[in-house]
């Protein structure tokens, strides 16, 4: 039974770190969205977009997926704001 509860925490251990890099990928995806979709625009909202997805990226980079995908939220609201490449 104790073999058995082993191979159970086992698997689940790999399961969460299997299922992190759907979100890592999100993030990265979501990004480059965002850079070319603002491409040539230098408003303040445009500005502050790229900002937050590159904080996004260095959260993501020290494995703090939950905080990088709060900021890529943020970007893609100011990106919202700034229209798109002007």
């Amino acid at each position: 039974m104790k073999k058995i509860s082993l191979l159970a925490v086992a698997m689940l251990m790999c399961a969460g770190t299997a299922s992190a890099g759907a979100w890592t990928d999100s993030v990265d995806e979501r990004a480059d969205a965002l850079t070319s979709q603002l491409k040539g625009n230098n408003s303040y909202h445009a500005h502050l977009a790229r900002e937050l997805a590159d904080v996004a990226m260095e959260e993501k980079s020290q494995h703090d997926i939950d905080v990088a995908r709060a900021f890529m939220n943020k970007a893609e609201e100011h990106a919202a704001q700034a229209g798109g490449s002007k």
